[in-house]
């Protein structure tokens, strides 16, 4: 049997209430005018006004009425999602993942950033993020989060992902040392979890090079390997304006931004960061962690294969 989404029991709930408060409030009003009318006075007039008091009250019961179904159908929906934020659906682990092509109406998009956490540069993302009330991934470096200790926590602490990018960053497309491989991944995930209290289980491949023997291991831990849909080029073009429109041209519903915190100078990183967000905002996308993107995806294709069951 299929489980409707919270959202969509509370909505016909909501609905239901409606339709069986308003007639009960109506009545109530029209029967306090009547009783009111005939002890005080039989007077038309005061009649009619009190009948258009009654009907503007009836009306502004409505309105805060469905103000306030329209609040909780959003909350449910943002805990919905924020129940997810630190798992990966199980399709996804082990697996590398970097188109994800939603088919729903909604369109959402993942900000994630590299190579943090950066002194300076992160703590003004977090704090331009913060401004706007999103939540992106991170996926950092363990050297930087050994020097950053109190931004990583930051992260961690404003509701954001916290993912995997190895140690040093070695960016390079041939094998790797097993030694080095499994330290590079190891050494960062313990550090991650000492100071943050989470275990991640995502991973960004330096580069994206999924042939050095890191992405293998990575995959073999059941960390979730990935890439993404949109290079901002951030990391070469030093232009925030070519960087917002790169970005913006390029974005699609269900795609993953990499951008980057750090590895270098990002004050380019951080002045396109406001445009980048206003443009996909008025593009109608919605902003999701990594996490939340898959279960948004796994959910999708689990209606798919419900739906060819029932017509087995």
């Amino acid at each position: 049997m299929q489980i409707k989404p919270l959202t969509t029991i509370i909505a016909a709930t909501s609905s239901f209430l409606i339709a069986m408060l308003l007639p009960d409030i109506i009545w109530a009003k029209q029967q306090a005018t009547t009783t009111g009318s005939t002890a005080i006075t039989t007077n038309t007039n005061n009649q009619i006004a009190n009948n258009k008091d009654n009907q503007f009250e009836v009306i502004k019961i409505s309105s805060v009425l469905a103000k306030n179904i329209n609040t909780t159908q959003q909350k449910l929906k943002e805990l919905e999602l924020k129940t997810f934020d630190l798992s990966v659906p199980k399709r996804f682990q082990g697996k590398t993942v970097q188109n994800i092509t939603l088919k729903n109406k909604q369109k959402v998009i993942a900000l994630t950033f590299d190579d943090g956490p950066w002194n300076k540069t992160t703590e003004k993302i977090l704090d331009i993020l913060k401004k706007h009330n999103i939540k992106a991934t991170f996926f950092v470096l363990g050297q930087r989060l050994n020097k950053q200790k109190e931004i990583g926590k930051k992260i961690v602490e404003e509701g954001h992902v916290i993912g995997n990018h190895t140690w040093n960053h070695p960016a390079q497309k041939n094998k790797m040392n097993q030694d080095r491989i499994e330290s590079e991944i190891g050494q960062t995930g313990k550090l991650i979890y000492q100071i943050t209290g989470k275990t991640t289980k995502l991973f960004r491949p330096p580069g994206g090079f999924l042939e050095n023997g890191l992405a293998d291991y990575a995959k073999e831990r059941k960390d979730t390997v990935v890439l993404w849909s949109t290079d901002s080029k951030d990391w070469y073009d030093k232009s925030a304006q070519e960087i917002t429109k790169k970005v913006l041209s390029k974005s699609r519903n269900g795609g993953i931004v990499l951008l980057h915190d750090g590895g270098g100078p990002r004050d380019h990183v951080v002045e396109a960061l406001p445009n980048i967000i206003n443009g996909l905002k008025q593009q109608d996308y919605e902003f999701v962690t990594i996490p939340e993107l898959l279960t948004i995806k796994d959910r999708e294709l689990h209606q798919e294969e419900l739906a060819k069951q029932r017509k087995k």
